[in-house]
């Protein structure tokens, strides 16, 4: 623990202590201001005295040319500095919302020189015992934990590539697997009985989305106009995603990789859910308030917790004779769930890949390979095949 105290020097003027062990030792710091002292002690409890010593040591003497980690980051992802390119406004914003609340909370003060593998590895630790911002009483997902180390070491390759700094100490830092958040599949039943409790203006909506596997910002992007009802079967072209602004508004924009603009096959059942068709440009699922673009917080909020609440709920349940769902599903799960569907009934991993607009084969196959259906038993009759008679030959042998 670091505490901040004032104090009253003989000239009447103020001061600012800051107080903390260093293993059994007290230590003091002082400020001239108190801003300072507390930045100090927030970054004492961040990562410890001798750390945080050793940053205001190299801040002290930091050549005035040497930016800190905040400053090169904000310079990075300035759409003017030329540093990085081909990505949102929106995009831009959000990298630097991830860099305030992970890295940049313990390195932010650090000079770039003076940042050390050691350092790297004092943040992977901290962060890596941080609560999730989603999961809440769960510490942040692998996933998440990958996302913020990648972009601390893109930052710093491009101080590298500046030639700021000689090297990248993030380049190959080691990461503790963490908790992988599954992804959940639902069965066709247990999609049944979210739809049963889903209001009914929104449950064409989710038919489409596990029907179709799109991503939420695509399926709410599609126009009436993408759909060709006039060959067999029917599709719809995803050309197209929300996205967020700079400002946090949605603008339609380009979906998310190249391979994710692509052609889905419909069926009869489906379009016919879907109504009849609206005009060209109309969204084919708007919001029944506004009749404007649907919001996933308010759709979260109002239409789906509300649903999957009652579909895990044993006595709702109960009064349609249905079972309830043992596993909390997100809405994007509705996407994985239709890729689950396709898996399961035997369609070839590159026209999964296809359907769901990866941009690789391989994240079909990280997500997705080891629900395929014949895997085990193909698998485990090639090694019958190969370890026949190996028993016998053992008694061979002992005898």
């Amino acid at each position: 623990m670091a505490s901040v105290s004032p104090r009253t020097n003989r000239s009447g003027s103020i001061t600012w202590r800051v107080s903390f062990r260093i293993g059994n030792k007290q230590c003091q710091e002082n400020f001239d201001n108190e801003t300072g002292a507390y930045q100090f002690a927030s970054l004492v409890e961040k990562v410890g005295g001798d750390a945080a010593r050793n940053v205001r040591k190299h801040r002290s003497g930091r050549p005035d040319d040497m930016p800190t980690l905040r400053e090169y980051t904000e310079k990075y992802l300035d759409p003017e500095s030329g540093l990085i390119t081909g990505i949102e406004p929106g995009t831009r914003a959000g990298y630097m919302s991830n860099a305030e609340r992970s890295f940049l909370q313990v390195l932010g003060d650090y000079p770039l020189s003076a940042i050390t593998k050691a350092d790297v590895g004092k943040w992977v630790a901290w962060q890596e015992s941080q609560d999730s911002t989603i999961n809440k009483g769960k510490t942040i997902s692998a996933k998440t934990m990958k996302n913020y180390h990648s972009g601390l070491s893109a930052v710093l390759k491009s101080a590298v590539e500046e030639g700021i700094i000689p090297n990248n100490v993030a380049f190959r830092t080691r990461l503790s697997k963490g908790i992988k958040h599954e992804g959940v599949f639902l069965s066709r039943t247990d999609f049944a009985t979210l739809l049963h409790f889903t209001d009914d203006r929104y449950k064409r909506f989710l038919l489409f989305l596990a029907g179709t596997g799109c991503r939420w910002g695509e399926a709410t992007a599609v126009t009436w106009g993408d759909i060709n009802f006039d060959v067999q079967p029917p599709t719809i072209r995803i050309d197209k995603a929300w996205k967020k602004s700079a400002t946090g508004a949605p603008v339609l924009k380009h979906p998310k990789s190249s391979r994710a603009v692509r052609t889905i096959s419909l069926w009869d059942e489906l379009v016919t859910a879907l109504g009849e068709p609206g005009n060209s440009d109309e969204l084919v699922f708007p919001s029944p308030e506004s009749g404007t673009h649907l919001w996933p917080g308010t759709f979260r909020s109002r239409v789906w917790l509300p649903a999957v609440a009652k579909a895990m709920d044993e006595e709702e349940c109960a009064t349609i004779g249905a079972k309830p769902l043992t596993k909390r599903p997100t809405v994007h799960d509705l996407r994985h769930t239709h890729a689950s569907w396709l898996v399961a009934s035997g369609a070839p991993l590159p026209f999964v890949q296809a359907r769901m607009g990866h941009e690789s084969i391989t994240t079909t196959i990280g997500v997705y390979g080891h629900l395929l259906p014949d895997a085990h038993i193909q698998m485990a009759d090639m090694m019958s095949q190969t370890m026949s008679g190996v028993l016998p030959l053992q008694g061979e042998l002992e005898a």
